[in-house]
């Protein structure tokens, strides 16, 4: 078990250092602080045929250009999110994992539940839906982003606080954050969403073979590290949601090298004896074998609608921030976005001495709400080693808690 106050940062970065079971599962529990053993999927988990409703071509993969893997020696995952509205209850881990993507973006004014779909991998986040690139410039005009040329027909912004970067036209977002990004390159996604470069599904017969088999879904995970069945020795696997009236699913499916000798069985029972990979809501589970192909597909039912937990619907928001070493001074600021309660809004210095703990204090602790244009001013005169500070969300009386944003105070950002 993690200690509470350990800074699980659910950041790509943490992705793709973690292991499979943080990109999977430590969602739920990882973003709390905690990342505590997983449960069994159930002392006999229940086994019969689950018939999963199609999914949608993989058009995401189209930003994802050939070669850039090469640039990191890093594991890769691509993440891909068709947000839309709840339309019914979900699995919790679902909305776990929606609110992640959702507090890792910057807001431009769109709002997470219109997009139609979000493609992230190492280099970008790609937002496609129905806006104008005037929409999105107006928005920005209130935020610390600046105009910075053009690409490719794309108005390109950028800013320096935490190096972020936005290419912008009608209908299309590409966007890239130092923080959330590990090699940020907003042009190469473009030059390969477009056709200018060679794609990676195009050069890797592995990853072709897993997008063709998993498709678009309501949320996907897809990667070196990648979360599944038998990760140690499969070729590549993937994760996966998709929903279809009032019953959601959850998938597994992983490639192998050769085909595996791996049985349908054996897989049922090391699912029923290990640390598992689906969603503890799953009610019944199949397991199928297909030649190199692996797939556990499970069925979780519906649930009573019920209040959403704050911590897994945090706010969307651009945030802002400012380091003045003259006076020792930290400006922050709610930019744009949606309006959040200033009980749960709360920051943490970041020293060596503190050995990576958590200390909320109140950051607006004179308001009931926090909205765009709010700032507020934070003195680090007694701490001179502060290396950063982070906006943190999540009750002041409670070890759960989501990092929002990270402002280091190096000149070097």
């Amino acid at each position: 078990m993690v200690p509470p106050d350990d800074p699980f940062r659910p950041t790509r970065r943490s992705f793709l250092n973690g292991s499979a079971t943080a990109v999977a599962l430590g969602l739920t529990t990882g973003l709390s602080g905690c990342t505590g053993s997983l449960p069994p999927l159930s002392s006999k988990p229940r086994y019969g045929r689950v018939d999963v409703p199609d999914a949608g071509p993989p058009e995401y993969r189209r930003w994802l250009p050939a070669g850039w893997e090469s640039e990191t020696d890093e594991d890769w995952v691509i993440t891909y999110a068709e947000p839309g509205r709840f339309d019914g209850p979900v699995p919790e881990e679902f909305v776990a994992r929606r609110g992640f993507q959702k507090m890792e973006l910057d807001y431009f004014g769109i709002g997470y539940e219109n997009y139609d779909s979000v493609t992230s991998t190492n280099l970008a986040t790609v937002i496609e839906a129905e806006f104008t690139a005037d929409d999105v410039a107006s928005t920005l005009a209130d935020t610390g982003y600046e105009p910075d040329g053009s690409y490719r027909g794309y108005d390109v912004y950028a800013r320096s606080d935490v190096r972020r970067r936005a290419a912008v036209r009608d209908g299309v977002l590409v966007w890239s954050s130092t923080r959330d990004h590990n090699a940020p390159d907003i042009e190469a996604t473009i030059d390969a969403g477009h056709g200018h470069s060679r794609q990676f599904h195009e050069e890797s017969d592995a990853f072709a073979a897993v997008t063709n088999a998993v498709g678009a879904n309501r949320m996907l995970f897809i990667g070196g590290s990648h979360p599944g069945i038998n990760p140690e020795v499969s070729e590549l696997g993937a994760d996966a949601f998709r929903i279809d009236d009032d019953v959601a699913y959850h998938l597994l499916i992983e490639r192998y090298e050769t085909e595996t000798n791996l049985s349908e069985e054996q897989m049922k029972r090391a699912l029923g004896q290990q640390r598992h990979e689906l969603t503890k809501e799953a009610q019944t589970v199949d397991v199928r074998k297909d030649g190199r192909f692996m797939t556990v597909s499970a069925r979780v039912p519906a649930r009573p609608d019920r209040e959403r937990d704050p911590m897994d619907d945090p706010p969307h928001v651009t945030w802002g921030g400012v380091f003045d070493a003259e006076t020792q001074t930290v400006t922050l600021r709610h930019e744009v976005g949606e309006s959040a309660d200033a009980d749960l809004i709360c920051y943490d210095i970041d020293t060596p001495e503190d050995k990576g703990q958590v200390e909320k204090k109140p950051l607006w602790p004179d308001q009931n709400t926090v909205s765009a244009g709010d700032e507020t001013t934070i003195d680090l005169g007694d701490t001179p080693t502060a290396e950063g500070i982070s906006v943190v969300y999540g009750p002041m009386n409670d070890v759960s808690f989501r990092i929002l944003f990270e402002l280091p105070l190096e000149d070097d950002r």
